[in-house]
């Protein structure tokens, strides 16, 4: 029987104390058996139970996320935070009428909440003339609305004027939106990185003792150039282990050179590589596990990372893992630019603010990914979205022949994040939809400084043609 605040305030202050640190590392496991007591003797402490679904969310455990959140709505129906919480779980799971209903719980009790009205919006776009659609016209005029929640009604705005067809309306309110949130961003960085990849990058052997190592295959590319896709095509086999779009191996750089940096060695990007002892690169492997699986076990089954620009740490990715296969997803230049600057605003892509960001760092990723195409050789895929989205069936075999896997039929109905029926009336997706490609050319004039920054007709057409090799 459940009974309410079983435990002392103090006892359940003291774990939250201790579950949000280990949360903030990536340890979800863990976090789970410092709850677990509580949970197993029925506390329904509103923040134990939020937390209980955020760890298994995050260890891509959406049923039970999801089935705790149900728990929650239950307990605390008047919540309607806790309503939009079970939404973006349903949404992530696919089941995109549960979320809806979800959504629409939360604008029963705060008509006004502006991440379920856009939530809402990201399902099925509304119909400019609808009462949602002039609700959100209405709250973007309003002086009080803080910069994040501003820019997200101005997204969707620019969505439904999309959707109708007005492409200069459209895409000034997407450039507003990118503006209210616009962060620092310096491509330089990235320039270096890929200029030390193509110095000093050289495959590490197979050892001895590789086929006691997890399997691996690294998604990386432009954002919103498929990576996320492919995650989700691959994530329905049930020979994968997929641990998303996560930080680790990025945090796994970082934690490399700091030791390095603290032990007098190289520690640049790449000028390390043959510093580290055995049990070094041991021990840094294990860091990267534990951040990318969250404490839990992989099973003997192949683990998915897909991450966007983490094509730019493929070098790190093989250095601890040299058996892993990679895959680099190629999708048209301005495709993708365009779905970088309509796609959410509250995903941290900074490069997508100004045109010549994107620019900067697509010809940066496109380097590197021809770098490590010739020194990879077949342990990487150079992956066509467009051939992905025509020819599925053939390109998916090939991604899981690639990935050392047997052909599933599952893998042909990734799960959708939107309403594939009315897909071309939407930006900023990567779905399985021919619909999905070509949506720039209504955007052509104001893509232009995009397009001059890459390095004009001459650098696309040359893509075009490389893109033609790969289908």
């Amino acid at each position: 029987m459940l009974v309410e605040n079983s435990h002392t305030p103090d006892a359940l202050t003291e774990a939250f104390a201790t579950v949000d640190g280990l949360m903030a590392t990536g340890k979800f496991a863990r976090s789970l058996s410092v709850m677990l007591p509580f949970v197993q003797s029925g506390e329904l402490d509103l923040g134990l139970l939020e937390r209980t679904a955020d760890c298994f969310f995050e260890m891509r455990d959406y049923d039970n996320a999801i089935k705790v959140m149900r728990h929650v709505v239950e307990s605390y129906p008047e919540d309607a935070a806790a309503w939009g919480k079970l939404g973006l779980m349903l949404q992530s799971k696919g089941d995109l009428s549960g979320a809806t209903q979800a959504f629409e719980e939360v604008l029963k009790r705060n008509p006004n909440s502006v991440p379920a009205l856009t939530a809402l919006n990201g399902i099925e776009t509304f119909s400019v003339d609808s009462l949602y659609a002039q609700r959100m016209l209405a709250l973007s005029e309003r002086d009080d609305l803080d910069s994040n929640h501003r820019a997200l009604i101005h997204n969707a705005l620019a969505q439904i004027a999309h959707a109708s067809g007005e492409a200069d309306v459209a895409f000034t309110l997407f450039q507003s939106a990118r503006q209210e949130v616009a962060g620092p961003f310096a491509p330089a960085i990235f320039d270096e990185m890929v200029a030390e990849q193509e110095q000093m990058f050289e495959p590490r052997p197979p050892s001895e003792d590789g086929s006691m190592l997890p399997k691996f295959v690294f998604v990386g590319g432009m954002p919103m150039a498929g990576t996320g896709l492919v995650e989700r095509i691959l994530a329905k086999h049930p020979g994968v282990f997929s641990v998303g779009e996560n930080s680790a191996m990025s945090r796994t750089h970082g934690a490399i050179r700091m030791h390095l940096a603290k032990t007098n060695r190289p520690c640049n990007y790449w000028d390390w590589m043959d510093q580290l002892s055995a049990e070094e690169i041991d021990i840094f492997r294990q860091y990267y596990l534990e951040r990318a699986l969250g404490g839990q076990v992989a099973g003997g089954k192949t683990i998915v990372d897909a991450h966007p620009l983490g094509c730019l740490e493929f070098a790190l990715a093989q250095f601890l893992f040299p058996e892993a296969k990679f895959i680099f997803m190629s999708r048209h230049p301005m495709d993708t630019a365009l779905a970088n600057i309509a796609s959410n605003v509250l995903n941290g892509n900074a490069l997508a603010s100004r045109p010549e960001w994107i620019a900067n760092v697509m010809r940066t990723v496109y380097a590197s990914a021809t770098n490590y195409a010739a020194t990879l050789g077949d342990a990487m895929r150079m992956q066509s979205y467009a051939a992905l989205v025509e020819d599925s069936k053939a390109q998916i075999s090939t991604l899981l022949e690639h990935a050392g896997l047997d052909f599933k039929e599952a893998c042909l109905s990734p799960v959708a994040l939107c309403d594939l029926d009315t897909i071309g009336k939407k930006l900023g997706q990567e779905e399985l939809s021919p619909d999905t490609q070509g949506q720039w050319h209504a955007y052509e004039e104001h893509l232009q400084p995009v397009l001059d920054a890459l390095g004009g007709e001459r650098w696309v057409e040359a893509w075009e043609s490389f893109d033609a090799t790969l289908r």
